[in-house]
């Protein structure tokens, strides 16, 4: 970096920034477009660097640099790069096209390189965008967003790049945009380009998405080639030390266990060897790393381990003490930091380390206490601290159902180590390990850590049901923060599943079952308590998280409390339900109950009702107006614990709320509508002024949109923070319900699943089903918000999807209704007059020459099959006609599939066949456009595509029509076919017999 520092510019060139970047705030860990050029390296720290590196160390930039300078020399191959590589380098690349802020994410499973291959890609793009990585993803997200910020503008406002942010954490996604929208509005930049990739590389066992990367431990056939290729060329540079490379080698063996078996057969030979340290040190790192990937230790904290012991060793390096365990250990240092860690060589040698160790009697439990016992003596350094909490608390997730639609992430019960210790060594052992990090890890401050002794309660009531120990060390958890709603939580939920287990023993008395209801129910109102009061702030002092969201948790485990014990005493007793509905008093009835002292519940009693009826109105208020998150609901369980419990108590069906609203719509007293402060009469007040026909002149919306928002915030802003919330109505020819609309594709397809993919990401509204029940609004996007004109008045609202506020332009959309006010839905750039390059001769379908290819058919049970297979390139079928663009190897098969199934859909909707309707299954690579054909004449807003997947059918109003073809812009597939609207002329075409043409004639 000859001139100093230099970052890409948009149209390839470099500004210098000095040290404009260098002197801010270390969040971010920029590499620079000229980053180490002019630079000249030691030979033996080139070697150094190399050789780390295949022993298993994380890379550095300078490993890449040395690998372009060794191939541009000649002198050897290129790091190897994954399967995958390309795929992330040209969606990365496309979203240059995108406005403001997108992502995209690759996950890998632990040990496989997938670090590696995310900052290759880096490197390899540092011409091209700003690249960083994100050094703390805990960090306060506005001052991330002002680095991202100032690296975005760097140099000069007029000269801006789109940032390339790798981060390895997809929970503050949202948070981050939203932090630097709010940055760009304060410092007034324009963007003139997409501002940021978010780049998420994720370690994960297993994901069943399909729309990511996802790395795994095995390798392609090119992939073998690539790594035998390698192993050859490193033998002769390092003939003496390749056989150490234990990161390298791990995957050139396609990730062997036999050959992670064989290399930790070391901790046989030494685990009861009188060399007691170096082999309980190994047993601490092979344990870390096999449930904590990429954790590590300090070279300081493990030579101060070995001169705690033995003094003697004073000043001896770790390599030559951990002999013969060395050539499995790692030492390196990471780009911003010249302190020394340590780890072992791969997260799959470690796994294997703590199995050998397991055969040979040393259990991952004694590992784990041994490792508490020493490490966390004092107060434990914070990354330290990190690493014990995920390896004993982190819960990981497990995915359920098949693509999109019926995608479903849960939580296992516990973290692996903790599940592996239930499995190989039992309840009690499990116990015993929570109890030493509850009992001695502790903040360099002196304060002892929450969420050990919180997840040591989990598993005494769930797994172990020792309730006296649960509640013991959920007290204890609350004690270590009285004023957390959700460790609070833990204390009621203790006393929840002791009354559940006590209420199904015959032997338990009415009396004990109120005791426990008694205690669960003032835990969980405590609970509840301190949710209203907590803030939502990022993060409190000792890196204790603090959500986001308020903790809804309590007031269902309430309910849940009310349930148990309502079906549990009137299964003793009959008279309980008249008691606990309020239609006899307590004392009347104790004779019949056969217990004078069940008196002293009475004032729970007499409460109970109401609180049940209140709670179970907020929470009905807080499942119907919001949701946790646009693509994620809340479990079903939670709506069915409020139906359960206010039709047992209060005995009639919870209010439907959405009703109640549209019932004060024929309300004639307008003034009172007006006037009302909740918000559901002023949601109802806006949308009878919207409903008008006098919209010409509506003066009193934009007051009342106003004071609907207000109402929101005062009644609900603090318990909908974070949430995402749902339309309620939609303006069509009148306001309508938002589950009508739904139940359009719903109703037909009956599948919920496949409704909630619609919704996602706004796909209903290209449904041409919903665009005919809908009123199509115009206006503009403005500083995030789009902007329609009413009755001469400007109105502003918040757009569904935020992606397509980056851009100002003129737009069209639907407006929906939430209990805050209006939203833009379905959110497309208007037409600018110009001439539509849609249907323009010149369309991109034609600007090149497609290639034509002949299938290969077979046939099965009378059923023929067409299989194609191609490299890159543009493509056109000589049977079926269907045209596609791929940048890479693709093979697919497809079948002609009969319209009859589908005619009573397209009857509803005034459509008939347009074309063939084929059914199309990818079986390896992607499509980047796919053209299907169609054999009428017509303007572009006449087509549409039926969509025919596993659970429902969408019938898309397409957004580009050539002369032949209808475009689809990254295709998902089952089966697809061109609709044409009823009222047009058919344009003749020979029939062929393999083909499906438009038989029946048209109005």
């Amino acid at each position: 970096m000859a001139n100093g520092p230099g970052l890409s510019t948009a149209n390839g060139g470099e500004v210098y920034v000095g040290s404009e970047i260098q002197d801010s705030p270390a969040l971010l860990d920029v590499l620079y477009a000229n980053h180490f050029e002019g630079q000249r390296f030691a030979p033996e720290l080139i070697k150094q660097t190399e050789e780390n590196f295949y022993r298993g160390a994380p890379p550095l930039w300078l490993n890449f640099h040395i690998s372009e300078q060794a191939e541009s020399d000649g002198t050897r191959t290129p790091l190897i790069k994954r399967d995958g590589y390309d795929t992330l380098k040209q969606q990365i690349k496309q979203k240059k096209n995108h406005p403001g802020i997108s992502t995209v994410k690759l996950f890998h499973q632990p040990g496989c390189g997938g670090t590696t291959l995310a900052m290759q890609v880096l490197w390899d793009l540092r011409k091209t965008f700003r690249c960083a990585v994100l050094e703390d993803s805990t960090s306060d997200m506005k001052s991330v967003a002002k680095a991202v910020v100032q690296l975005f503008t760097a140099g000069s406002r007029d000269v801006q790049n789109t940032v390339l942010l790798l981060l390895n954490n997809e929970q503050i996604l949202d948070h981050l945009e939203e932090s630097i929208k709010e940055v760009i509005a304060e410092q007034r930049v324009v963007p003139k380009m997409p501002v940021l990739v978010l780049f998420c590389c994720v370690r994960k066992n297993a994901v069943r998405q399909v729309n990511y990367v996802f790395l795994e431990k095995s390798l392609s056939g090119r992939e073998m080639k690539k790594f035998n290729e390698k192993k050859n060329e490193l033998s002769q540079q390092y003939p003496n030390r390749h056989q150490q490379f234990h990161g390298f080698n791990i995957l050139q063996t396609n990730f062997s266990k036999d050959y992670a078996r064989e290399v930790s057969t070391v901790f046989t030979k030494l685990l009861n060897a009188k060399r007691k340290l170096r082999s309980q040190l190994a047993a601490f790192l092979a344990l870390l790393n096999t449930y904590v990937p990429g954790s590590y230790l300090m070279e300081s904290q493990c030579l101060e381990f070995f001169q705690h012991y033995d003094s003697n060793h004073k000043g001896t390096y770790l390599q030559t003490r951990m002999k013969p365990f060395s050539d499995l250990i790692v030492t390196f240092t990471q780009n911003t930091s010249p302190k020394k860690l340590v780890r072992l060589a791969n997260p799959i040698i470690a796994e294997q380390c703590v199995e050998v160790m397991a055969e040979e009697g040393v259990t991952r439990s004694g590992t784990a206490r041994n490792f508490i016992t020493y490490f966390c003596r004092a107060g434990v350094p914070p990354f330290l601290l990190d690493f014990i909490k995920v390896m004993l608390t982190k819960r990981e997730e497990k995915e359920e159902g098949e693509g999109e639609e019926e995608h479903e992430i849960k939580e296992k019960r516990f973290s692996r180590l903790i599940l592996d210790i239930l499995k190989f060594e039992g309840k009690p052992i499990s116990a015993k390990v929570l109890e030493v990090a509850a009992k001695k890890i502790a903040y360099p401050n002196g304060k002892k850590n929450l969420f050990f002794p919180q997840a040591l309660a989990r598993l005494y009531y769930i797994e172990i049901k020792n309730y006296i120990q649960a509640e013991r060390w959920a007290k204890e958890a609350k004690k270590r923060d009285p004023g957390n709603s959700f460790i609070a939580d833990t204390l009621g939920q203790v006393y929840k599943n002791h009354l559940k287990n006590r209420a199904r023993e015959s032997t338990a008395t009415q009396r004990e079952i109120l005791k426990l209801a008694t205690k669960a129910i003032k835990a969980f109102k405590d609970a509840e308590l301190l949710a209203e009061s907590e803030s939502g702030t990022d993060m409190k002092a000792d890196g204790v998280q603090v959500s986001h969201f308020y903790n809804a948790r309590c007031q269902f485990g309430y309910l849940q409390v009310c349930i148990i014990l309502y079906y549990s005493l009137v299964d003793q007793n009959e008279i309980w339900e008249e008691v606990l509905t309020k239609k006899v008093p307590l004392g009347s009835v104790l004779r019949s109950l056969g217990d004078n002292k069940l008196f002293r519940f009475k004032k729970l009693i007499e409460q109970l009702r109401d609180d049940v009826k209140e709670k179970c109105e907020f929470l009905n208020t807080f499942l119907t107006y919001s949701k946790p998150s646009l693509q994620k609901k809340d479990p079903s369980d939670c709506q069915r614990t409020v139906t359960t419990c206010y039709r047992i108590y209060v005995e009639r069906p919870e209010p439907d709320l959405v009703m109640e609203i549209k019932d004060k719509l024929r309300d004639d007293n307008e003034e009172a509508a007006e006037d009302a402060e909740s918000p559901e009469s002023c949601l109802a007040a806006v949308l009878k002024e919207w409903s008008m026909d006098n919209q010409d002149n509506s003066p009193n919306l934009k007051p009342l949109i106003q004071k609907t928002k207000h109402s929101y915030e005062a009644a609900f802003g603090k318990y909908f923070r974070s949430r995402y919330l749902c339309p309620l109505f939609y303006l069509g020819r009148e306001i309508v319900p938002a589950n009508t609309i739904h139940g359009l594709v719903e109703n037909q397809d009956k599948t919920e699943k496949f409704i909630n993919y619609m919704i996602n990401k706004d796909r209903i509204f290209r449904d041409v089903r919903v665009q005919q029940q809908l009123f199509k609004c115009e206006g503009r996007v403005e500083n995030y918000r789009i902007i329609t004109n009413v009755g001469g008045c400007d109105i502003r609202m918040k757009a569904n999807m935020q992606e397509s506020t980056w851009v100002p332009r003129q737009v069209s959309f639907y407006i929906g209704f939430t209990i805050s006010g209006p939203v833009a839905f379905g959110i497309q750039t208007k037409p600018d007059g110009r001439p539509s390059t849609r249907e323009a001769s010149n369309s991109p379908e034609n600007t090149r020459p497609w290639v034509k290819v002949k299938p290969k058919d077979t046939t099965r049970s009378n059923v023929k099959t067409y299989s194609l297979q191609c490299e890159a390139g543009r493509f056109q079928c000589t049977v079926s006609d269907l045209r596609w663009v791929c940048s890479r190897k693709v093979s697919f098969a497809y079948q002609f599939k009969s319209w009859e199934d589908h005619e009573q859909k397209l009857k509803e909707v005034c459509y008939n066949p347009g074309g063939p309707l084929l059914e199309i299954k990818v079986t390896d690579g992607k499509f980047d456009d796919v053209y299907l054909p169609y054999w009428i004449c017509a303007t572009s807003e006449k087509f549409a595509v039926l969509h025919s997947k596993k659970n429902g059918t969408f019938l898309e109003q397409v957004s580009e029509v050539g002369p032949s073809h209808v475009r689809l812009f990254h295709p998902s597939f089952t089966t697809n076919g061109v609709i044409i609207k009823e009222d047009v002329v058919v344009r003749a075409k020979d029939k062929k017999d393999n083909v499906h043409t438009l038989e029946r004639s048209t109005k």
